[in-house]
């Protein structure tokens, strides 16, 4: 009876991993929402170390490496079960293999971490007693990063990553063009965190995007004609002759560049413009103008 109970036990507290009959249990794949969602913080933290520090995406520099490390292991690294906060202190213990962990998802070409330079002294610091990095906390503000317009690829996913302030009013910050590749590397993790590993990040310019805070540049038009321009109904609508003599409306965002060339257009002005319709509205909108 002792004999059958211990196995009894064996079996049910495996974990969930493994079955009594000694068969691995199918654990369900993670969703497109589960994995990209998982990338929220890294993208963050990147897009706040990007912006305050007018940096670009460069995994091969020491300085912008170790600083958005800094920004991402100091805000989210107590997500990780390895950190731990220093009692009595404004700082976090991280592993080096925890550390690791963070910089595989910050960065698709990881190949170990980096000396620290010099920008850090005072932020982070080594201990080879611990085998551990001390860091003070982050702290990310009255802001948070939505991802958008998510893409599966062959090997990860596209999306576009927005920073938004979110006090009394909300307002766009930034945004970001982002591709992500799996993360090969957490397959030998134990409940990875991250399940990508960012390949690049580019900052959309400000003439890019639209009122929706949407990266218009990365929109194909359906179509280009010539046409000539009658006038504006209203800030954001143009009215045009087309080659056939109708005349129609087309909407465009004021502040984008095919935008300001409409705006300087004058009366019977001819001009060339590439619009799409938009799937919602059924309006058709400029994206590019010359």
């Amino acid at each position: 009876m002792k004999k059958l109970l211990a196995l009894f036990l064996a079996c049910t507290m495996a974990l969930g991993l493994v079955a009594c009959n000694g068969k691995e249990e199918e654990m369900p794949a993670p969703s497109t929402e589960e994995i990209v969602a998982s990338m929220e913080a890294p993208i963050d933290a990147l897009a706040r170390c990007m912006l305050e520090n007018d940096m670009e995406y460069d995994p091969e520099n020491p300085d912008f490496f170790w600083t958005a490390l800094y920004y991402f292991a100091g805000a989210y690294g107590l997500e990780h079960e390895q950190v731990e906060e220093v009692p009595d202190t404004y700082q976090l213990k991280v592993p080096k293999a925890a550390m690791e962990e963070h910089a595989i998802a910050l960065f698709s070409t990881y190949d170990g971490l980096m000396d620290l330079p010099s920008i850090m002294k005072g932020n982070v610091s080594y201990d080879p007693d611990e085998d551990a990095y001390f860091l003070s906390r982050g702290d990310i503000g009255l802001s948070e990063t939505r991802l958008t317009n998510v893409e599966e690829t062959e090997d990860g996913y596209t999306l576009v990553a927005e920073l938004w302030s979110i006090g009394p009013e909300e307002e766009l910050i930034g945004a970001w063009d982002v591709t992500l590749i799996r993360n090969t590397f957490s397959e030998g993790i134990e409940n990875p965190l991250y399940l990508c590993s960012v390949s690049s990040m580019k900052q959309i310019k400000e003439d890019d995007l639209d009122e929706n805070g949407n990266n218009s540049s990365t929109i194909t038009p359906d179509e280009t004609i010539t046409a000539v321009f009658n006038g504006l109904s209203d800030s954001h609508t143009v009215e045009v002759t087309l080659p056939d003599g109708s005349i129609r409306a087309f909407q465009f965002d004021p502040e984008s560049a095919a935008g300001k060339i409409i705006n300087s257009l004058g009366e019977g002005d001819g001009f060339t413009f590439g619009y799409t319709t938009d799937a919602k509205t059924g309006a058709s909108v400029i994206l590019t103008a010359e």
